[in-house]
């Protein structure tokens, strides 16, 4: 690929998405971008750029995006946070009463939101009309995976536990379909956590008790890492959760993140305001 489309495509992805993609990592724009060079009948990476530089398809830039930030995920992905959720989270916001409201934010195809959902609906009783959940993405092809709530044999395999999905699944024609009752505590809707109007669109929806944002700050420059933090603190009521991956660890510039010990990883609070 030549450097100018190189440089264009990586400034683009930052731009539209906050992925930071350095050179050494061509290999992962060639592995998912070749799907739509062929559906656009398009010669190489370097003739896409080209086209989305020219702005000659605005699908195409919006299927790049799709593409480069869709990302593999799996029921109870990493057990603890799910863990945490039933036996720290969930009994502290009932202590405040009233809606308990949670974002799954990067929740690609649905996996997390509906673990999430299950859990609340195993450990708190009527979680279904007192637990409010919110999954968010940027991308549009896995939203729509999620709010179509079916999954394969093979995708429910991954993570969820027998006696779960026997409980909060219907089997139809060997795919597994999320329980009307679950799916109620559960919307969708497109969001960029990297956009600055993230916290007023989110604010209709908040302010939330608890938010997990897991696996995704790793792929943003430290600037960019900080105003997310920063907006999803935003978003949250002062003493809130935040759920991330087991190496992200919260650094906003204006917010102030609290570790608390569950076992032997991390969450974390929002700090009062001083």
């Amino acid at each position: 690929m030549q450097a100018p489309q190189f440089e264009f495509l990586r400034d683009f992805l930052l731009r539209e998405s906050g992925l930071v993609v350095e050179e050494h990592k061509m290999y992962l724009l060639r592995s998912r971008l070749q799907p739509l060079l062929r559906e656009h009948g398009l010669k190489d990476l370097n003739e896409l750029a080209d086209a989305i530089r020219q702005r000659r398809n605005a699908n195409l830039a919006r299927a790049v995006v799709d593409a480069m930030t869709t990302n593999e995920t799996l029921f109870f992905r990493d057990g603890y946070p799910f863990e945490a959720l039933r036996e720290r989270m969930l009994p502290d916001c009932m202590r405040h009463g009233g809606p308990v409201r949670i974002w799954s934010a990067a929740a690609s195809t649905g996996q997390e939101a509906w673990s999430i959902a299950i859990t609340a609906a195993e450990a708190m009783p009527g979680a279904a009309s007192r637990v409010r959940i919110l999954g968010t993405d940027i991308s549009e092809s896995a939203l729509a995976k999620a709010r179509e709530a079916a999954y394969t044999r093979m995708e429910v395999g991954r993570g969820m536990p027998p006696e779960l999905l026997a409980r909060y699944f219907d089997e139809d024609d060997r795919v597994w379909r999320v329980k009307p009752a679950i799916r109620g505590m559960v919307s969708f809707r497109h969001a960029n956590l990297v956009a600055p109007t993230m916290p007023e669109e989110m604010r209709p929806h908040g302010p939330f008790d608890i938010v997990f944002c897991r696996n995704v700050l790793i792929y943003f420059d430290v600037d960019t890492r900080r105003n997310v933090v920063d907006n999803i603190a935003r978003c949250m009521r002062e003493g809130g959760w935040l759920v991330g991956g087991a190496t992200e660890i919260p650094n906003g510039r204006r917010s102030r993140w609290e570790p608390e010990a569950f076992g032997n990883r991390n969450l974390w609070r929002l700090a009062a305001r001083p």
